[in-house]
């Protein structure tokens, strides 16, 4: 191979390298940003913080987002489209994170994944395709989706973390003495996270006077985490039965605890095989990009023909049900006896 394809190869990993660290620490940098402004609400000392280079930056991206939302609201399309979008939203951040905002976001992506492959054609002396366009253009636009459902994975584990954290606090609450609108008040204190905002919308609820059934149905609803229906039906019998409360807490965190541990062992026996299976789902797609950075014309032969049209109708058929063989083997189940 001629060493100036060499050297292009090499400085188009560099950077995407570049790329993919600044996007990084930019990201990294906003997290430390309102983890900041969080924690100074609660400081004795506050000073006002000088508006630095990245907060401009930061601004200056939220306009232009918001001003791209404003011109893709006029699309139908791209209305329906953002609807699916909206469950990312926590409610606390409603008046400043739109819908919009996420398909905004995703255009941005693909335009700028469109421009890095153009920029780094031109310094190969290439020509480009539709093909490479399209692709590339699909691959940006749907980035943003994997890292918002991997986001809201994290969020949810957080999310029955904490809740976990609520019923062992309401159950030492409970031993106490204290009752029940006592021991939410106590974990709405306690707990610093999305969890423990909910808590306290039922201490505002109970203070307001509406009943106990009503409070717990109207959180499980808001939170939509399959454990919180215990605690509601628990609470919510022992209303209107009544019984030993502490007893009764005691076997509810008791269950939580095995449920989780039972999880945990679950995810540890499966990790190799989840690994194995991901690792032989990309093994195809890597060696494919492998082959197009090396040659880009190699697979040129495919899209001139009747024939290479159905070669590649073939491999995607191979493939999917190569995906399909690979998972059902990989599959681990748990049979009680």
């Amino acid at each position: 191979m001629d060493s100036r394809l060499i050297f292009m190869y090499i400085l188009e990993l560099v950077l995407i390298y570049l790329i993919a660290l600044i996007g990084y620490y930019l990201l990294h940098l906003r997290r430390r940003i309102k983890i900041a402004e969080r924690l100074n609400r609660y400081s004795v000392y506050k000073e006002e913080r000088q508006t630095k280079f990245f907060d401009d930056f930061f601004n200056m991206y939220n306009n232009f987002i918001k001003k791209i939302s404003s011109l893709l609201y006029r699309i139908k399309i791209f209305n329906n489209y953002s609807l699916k979008y909206e469950k990312y939203i926590l409610k606390e951040e409603k008046k400043k994170i739109d819908k919009m905002d996420f398909v905004s976001k995703k255009v941005l992506l693909s335009i700028l994944f469109i421009l890095i492959l153009i920029l780094f054609d031109i310094i190969k002396n290439q020509s480009i395709t539709i093909l490479q366009i399209l692709v590339t253009g699909l691959v940006g636009f749907f980035m943003l989706d994997m890292l918002l459902i991997s986001e809201s994975k994290l969020l949810e584990k957080e999310r029955e973390n904490d809740l976990l954290r609520a019923i062992t606090i309401m159950n030492n609450s409970f031993k106490s003495g204290h009752s029940i609108m006592q021991s939410i008040k106590l974990v709405a204190d306690e707990l610093d996270s999305p969890l423990g905002l909910e808590f306290k919308k039922m201490y505002v609820d109970l203070t307001y006077g509406l009943s106990l059934d009503i409070v717990f149905k109207r959180f499980e609803s808001r939170v939509k985490l399959k454990d919180a229906k215990y605690i509601t039906t628990s609470l919510t019998i022992l209303n209107e039965t009544g019984g030993d409360i502490v007893k009764v807490f005691e076997s509810v965190e008791k269950t939580f605890f095995n449920s989780k541990k039972l999880d945990d062992e679950l995810k540890n026996l499966t990790a190799a095989s989840k690994f194995l299976y991901y690792v032989l789902l990309f093994i195809p797609i890597v060696i494919i990009l492998a082959i197009y950075l090396l040659d880009s014309t190699y697979f040129n032969p495919l899209f001139g023909s009747t024939l290479g049209y159905i070669i590649l109708s073939l491999i995607v058929l191979i493939y999917i049900t190569y995906i399909i063989t690979i998972k059902k083997i990989m599959k681990v189940g748990i049979r009680y006896e």
